[in-house]
């Protein structure tokens, strides 16, 4: 197996390789940055990409996800339903890709975005994406309109719903988020970048929280929007 988490330290935020050395085939998730880096870092590794999977639709960062799709002519995954300008590949929730030998499970997990999706691998570690970060989880309010409050609280019960199924793994499994302290997708992110289910569902307070009072924690104090929100959804969804 072969497993890279990449720091991006500007905004705080995570890629992923999940690669079969075996058989020469790896996945790039949420890649961001200079995509010919995912390119030789794989290839050097012996490998080459197959897969490219974005967990989301990314308000906080610039997605190079079809940058490098058009370097090495490999699919663009989306998770249910997304609204990609572009063309893409779409997920169903239990949907499992092979990897080589390697396997992901899709997960759907809605409330940060419509689309969003976790990814379990090999039934032991969790690509958490923007649901569940070390000691923290994420907003529900990133949309490039205006939406109702109504809106915003359905999108957090829908997100406690999604982070319920998460927490129904075995306490073990390795939770590795889409982002880490300094991030604005959340509230109180720890500077870990890995945790496991179990110390999650232990520590992390804000998942000790009913349904309703979650609902309330999402829609009071809400963190300043991105940086350049707009303009990099607008570019991560395809309408620039």
């Amino acid at each position: 197996m072969y497993f890279r988490q990449i720091l991006h330290e500007e905004k705080a935020c995570a890629s992923y390789l999940v690669g079969c050395p075996t058989l020469g085939v790896c996945a790039v998730v949420d890649p961001q940055g200079e995509p010919q880096g995912y390119v030789d870092q794989v290839e050097n590794n012996g490998m080459v990409i197959k897969f490219i999977l974005e967990t989301h639709l990314h308000a906080d960062h610039v997605s190079c996800a079809r940058e490098l799709g058009a370097l090495t002519g490999a699919p663009l995954y989306l998770g249910p339903g997304a609204e990609a300008g572009f063309a893409h590949t779409p997920l169903a929730d239990g949907q499992v890709l092979e990897v080589g030998r390697r396997r992901l499970k899709v997960i759907h997990t809605p409330g940060h975005t419509p689309e969003h999706i976790c990814l379990l691998g090999d039934d032991w570690y969790l690509l958490a994406g923007d649901t569940l970060f070390v000691g923290d989880v994420g907003r529900v309010d990133l949309a490039l309109n205006n939406i109702p409050a109504e809106v915003v609280r359905a999108r957090a019960e829908q997100l406690h719903d999604s982070l319920s199924r998460l927490l129904a793994l075995p306490d073990d499994v390795e939770v590795y988020p889409g982002h880490y302290a300094g991030s604005v997708c959340g509230r109180g992110m720890d500077g870990k970048t890995i945790s496991t289910v179990g110390h999650e569902r232990r520590h992390n307070p804000v998942l000790r929280l009913s349904r309703e009072a979650f609902a309330e924690f999402q829609t009071q104090n809400t963190p300043a929007l991105p940086a350049d929100f707009h303009a990099i959804k607008r570019h991560n969804l395809g309408h620039d």
